[in-house]
């Protein structure tokens, strides 16, 4: 009885994971930490300052690298020709910084949840992964500074940044929000259970997720190829309805691409928002997704409009990673509709009703 006592007690005060505010902060913080990271790995790309640290994981040889011109001159030991700028040095060196901020973020996420809240799996696994890759994407930015900057390895460290902020939207929904109990007529999805009436939304959903994100790497590999400045215009290239160079056709695939992705976002959004019994987070999001698909298509015009300029080629990704984000959001409110926060104050509430009568 005793030790019943102490049970009861023990699951009376123990803190649900969306009443830890710390914990909350943390998760959102990484995902905010992971949409920065690439947004400053964009102006690097788009300035040229991959090689302003040239070598890894310290820059000159020294954690805190050079950034005066002289220095940089003395410790340069590649072509005279390509001698980073001392912007060039602290754009590559603050990219670094946040990447190593964000895993510290992490790591305090996992802590947390594997002291405090290790009954809620799913959220301690999702963050433990997204502290797994966020390692992977470290190293692999290490290989891309050792290996000249090599356009594969590029993307690949691209496709897992995109990732890690995938893992990050997937665990902080988690943390927040709770499968609904009460479906009636539901059915297995690939990761939980969905409603029969959501299920078309949600695949389409899905779906536009993985375009957004193909679209965003093309473009990015076009750019690592020496294919994203080739043509001149905006939706053709030039005067040519036909591609007439190997650059110019890779361009091209990344705005037929992008083309398919529009539309099946806008579908999604269009599909979420006439959803019956959805909540407002999820009808927010789905707004957002035509609003912002529209800002990045005007983004990724704005290119060839202002001769592709830093602020436009550094959004267009930036916008690129918000889309994709937004898609996930869709997905993972769809399979987790309910606020645990609403969900623990109808409880509580119901408890004390009882507890009164």
């Amino acid at each position: 009885m005793e030790s019943y006592g102490r049970s009861s007690n023990a699951n009376a005060t123990k803190l649900p994971i969306v009443k830890d505010k710390l914990l909350l902060v943390l998760l959102s913080l990484a995902v905010l930490g992971a949409i920065l990271q690439i947004t400053v790995g964009g102006v690097v790309r788009v300035t040229g300052s991959g090689d302003g640290c040239p070598d890894w994981p310290t820059c000159y040889g020294q954690w805190i690298p050079p950034l005066d011109q002289q220095t940089i001159d003395e410790l340069w030991t590649g072509s005279p020709s390509s001698i980073p700028r001392p912007h060039n040095v602290l754009l590559e060196y603050s990219h670094r910084s946040i990447g190593s901020l964000l895993g510290i973020t992490i790591i305090a996420a996992v802590i947390r949840l594997w002291l405090r809240h290790r009954s809620d799996l799913v959220v301690a696994w999702l963050a433990s992964a997204e502290l797994g890759l966020i390692a992977v994407v470290g190293m692999l930015g290490g290989l891309v500074v050792l290996n000249d900057l090599d356009p594969a390895i590029r993307t690949a460290h691209l496709f897992l940044a995109e990732i890690v902020v995938c893992l990050g939207v997937l665990a902080l929904v988690a943390a927040s929000h709770s499968r609904n109990g009460s479906v009636g007529t539901s059915s297995r999805w690939i990761w939980g259970r969905v409603s029969n009436e959501h299920r078309s939304a949600l695949n389409i959903a899905a779906a536009a997720a993985i375009l957004s994100l193909v679209a965003l790497l093309s473009g990015s590999f076009a750019v690592w190829k020496e294919a994203g400045a080739v043509c001149p215009s905006w939706p053709l290239c030039g005067t040519d309805i036909i591609p007439s160079t190997g650059l110019a056709w890779i361009h091209m695939s990344h705005r037929f691409l992008s083309l398919v992705s529009v539309i099946a976002v806008l579908l999604a959004g269009h599909r979420v928002w006439r959803l019956p019994n959805i909540s407002k987070t999820l009808r927010a999001a789905a707004l957002g997704s035509a609003i912002l698909i529209f800002v990045q298509m005007l983004m990724g015009a704005a290119n060839p409009w202002t001769t592709f300029s830093v602020w436009a080629r550094a959004g267009h990704l930036s916008l690129a990673t918000v889309v994709w984000i937004d898609m996930v959001l869709l997905v993972a409110l769809i399979l987790r509709p309910v606020s645990r926060h609403d969900h623990d104050s109808v409880r509580t509430n119901s408890t004390q009703s009882v507890s009164t009568s």
